[in-house]
């Protein structure tokens, strides 16, 4: 199954993880020349380092100038971006076998699905590939133009640093000058690829996840054996050419239709109790894999979502509110309200993938009601077969979503009320000014 994983579903995350090693979050491959690994802690603490003293040379400026909220505004976007960066590299870093289960539990049975002979869930499964890949990129190229927003598109005036902080020695002669622009440099830019790797790595869970629980309502309607037949596994080599001969803008809309019976592990593929009772009892089996799934990764990311929240509703609110006092100032209108779209951008996708995970969720307990057990029910006067059914509706019933904090979903209605937070909030700031 290699093949087919390398190139298809499995091709970002397999630089996340490069990403992850090579930049000190994660240690390396066992296989690894102990000479990298003993560099890769060296650079782990490296940057462990530059970033304390980064967040304290920033919080120094803040501080000092705390009853200016001009100068507070504009330390305070950098300061809690960076703190949230590093709390969220830390988690990273401490719950790495974690992760890599999830990726297991969650990627493993994908790849099962890619050698289905049913070419709906293929379709589905590379559109989603697709959306990931023209995400991940925008995000690249985003990085990319924020980093040089951030510290070049400010006035050049001599001794004046892209991001404002105290330093315990003179940044306005040379080389301290120079030095300095290229130490923030480094430290946006390093914060920034974490960002989105870090970031890309966690939706991916969701989104993949997503894909198993659409496969799974289609299951259930497709219990009756009667009616429908189960999907057989294709070879790697004919997954893979299957694959990559699917044009997404030649699709029509009933190709994207599963129409048969999937497995979610090959052992699946040879049970013989192919009925209605076996193929409904299977698909509670993998309800029950994916409810323990999110269940864990609501335990794992609960707090580390939260903070996600609560800072982007800080960075967009100072965010606005550094737009709004620098209107007359191009660049640095064009800094702050790139450092804006980024973090609206970052909750967005958040909210969408958890909303999409959600909705699709939503529809277990009606497709276990169409699966057709009152047919089987009918042929085989089995009391059993409805009791089986009406018992395992009742856990669908109960929403199954990720969490942050364990109170808010990751939705859509979450997404807006963060912004009608922060847009409240900027008000407020607006308002003080003023009166100031």
């Amino acid at each position: 199954m290699e093949n087919v994983s390398v190139d298809t579903h499995r091709k970002f995350l397999k630089i996340n993880f490069f990403v992850l090693r090579y930049s000190g979050i994660w240690p390396l491959l066992p296989s690894a020349k102990i000479g990298w690994k003993i560099l890769n802690i060296i650079y782990k603490y490296l940057n462990l380092i530059a970033y304390i003293f980064y967040l304290i040379t920033v919080g120094a400026d803040a501080l000092t100038n705390v009853t200016d909220l001009t100068i507070f505004g504009c330390d305070g976007c950098f300061f809690f971006g960076t703190c949230m960066m590093v709390y969220k590299s830390y988690k990273f870093s401490v719950r790495q076998k974690e992760i890599t289960k999830f990726t297991d539990e969650i990627y493993g049975p994908i790849d099962i699905l890619l050698q289905s002979s049913d070419r709906g869930i293929m379709i589905n499964i590379k559109r989603q590939l697709f959306y990931e890949t023209i995400q991940l990129y925008s995000l690249y190229i985003s990085i990319v133009i924020t980093t040089f927003a951030l510290i070049f598109l400010v006035p050049r005036e001599k001794g004046l640093l892209p991001i404002r902080a105290i330093y315990p020695f003179d940044t306005t002669v040379s080389p301290n000058y120079e030095l300095t622009i290229f130490y923030q440099f480094y430290c946006v830019a390093y914060i920034l690829m974490m960002a989105v790797t870090v970031d890309s790595t966690t939706i991916g869970l969701m989104r993949w996840l997503t894909i198993q629980v659409l496969a799974l309502t289609n299951n259930y309607k497709n219990c009756d054996s009667k009616l429908t037949k189960r999907a057989g596994l294709i070879s790697p080599d004919e997954s893979y050419r299957t694959f990559a001969e699917i044009n997404l803008l030649k699709i029509k809309d009933q190709e994207n239709l599963i129409c048969k019976f999937l497995a979610f592990e090959e052992q699946e593929i040879k049970d013989c109790n192919d009925n209605f009772t076996g193929r409904f009892k299977t698909c509670i089996r993998n309800y029950e894999r994916i409810r323990k799934i999110v269940n864990n990764f609501n335990t794992t990311f609960s707090i580390f979502l939260l903070i996600q929240f609560a800072t982007s509703l800080l960075i967009i609110c100072l965010n606005g509110f550094m737009i709004l006092l620098n209107a007359n100032s191009a660049a640095n209108s064009m800094r702050f309200g790139l450092y804006l779209f980024m973090s609206f951008a970052e909750l967005l996708i958040y909210c969408f993938y958890g909303n999409q995970f959600t909705s699709m969720a939503d529809t277990l307990t009606h497709n276990q009601w169409m699966s057709g057990w009152e047919c089987a029910y009918e042929r085989n006067y089995n009391n059993e077969l409805s009791n089986l059914v009406t018992t395992s509706m009742m856990p669908t019933l109960k929403p199954l979503q990720f969490k942050a904090g364990g109170m808010f979903a990751l939705s859509m209605p979450t997404f807006l009320a963060i912004v009608k937070s922060s847009y409240s909030t900027l008000v407020l700031l607006t308002t003080v000014v003023a009166d100031e």
